[in-house]
């Protein structure tokens, strides 16, 4: 394990006793999930992985019959995770999840051993988001789609002084506000087929991704 990613689980302990007092409630992040995988259109039968996915606030907006495999790098996520599942499932909801603790820069699932993937509020906070989204294709099957939610800054930009300034905090503290996504995804062989902006000017955005050969 990286220093980066040891950093990463350290920290995300400590936050995830109040993260979703502190996010889960948010317009914007509601907002964005239940968009992003609008676009993605998830269906019944078919298998999805969530990468770094905390708490799991992404299951509640999942259509019923969805196989969700839950995962991210800090234990403490993932027993959460798992306790929202199984809360869903007392509720009448029809979601088999399956949670467990895994690297986003190294997945391990087999090639081709998915139907979608979603990636919300990740490719900003992992500390290589060139893995995370090569890692994404990898396993992605053919015809498969990635649900893209987060913050980035528009391609072929260059970030302001003030967000230079603001970046170097938020990095310490949660997530990097420079990453663009463009250049992440032609690392990865994979192609945006639409995308919205969903809040703070155009800062975050909502994406539907495929492979490009598809």
């Amino acid at each position: 394990m990286s220093i980066s990613t040891w950093w990463n689980r350290v920290r995300y302990t400590a936050y995830a006793p109040a993260y979703d007092l502190a996010v889960a409630h948010l317009p914007l992040f509601q907002r964005g999930r239940r968009r992003s995988l609008a676009l993605a259109d998830f269906r019944r039968g078919e298998r999805v992985l969530m990468i770094a996915g905390g708490t799991g606030l992404d299951l509640a907006y999942l259509p019923d019959g969805i196989d969700v495999i839950a995962t991210d790098v800090t234990p403490a996520m993932v027993t959460r995770m798992a306790m929202r599942a199984q809360a869903l499932r007392e509720a009448g909801r029809d979601l088999q999840v399956r949670t467990q603790a895994m690297d986003a820069a190294r997945l391990t699932l087999p090639d081709e051993s998915v139907d979608g993937v979603i990636l919300h509020l990740a490719l900003a906070v992992v500390p290589d988001p060139v893995a995370a989204i090569r890692e994404a294709a990898r396993v992605l099957r053919p015809g498969g789609r990635i649900a893209v939610f987060d913050k980035f800054l528009p391609d072929g930009e260059r970030p302001s002084l003030r967000r230079r300034i603001a970046a170097v905090v938020m990095r310490l503290v949660a997530t990097d506000l420079n990453r663009q996504l463009g250049p992440l995804l032609k690392a990865a062989g994979l192609r945006v087929v639409a995308s919205e902006a969903i809040g703070l000017g155009g800062m975050f955005v909502v994406a539907r991704v495929e492979s490009r050969n598809r």
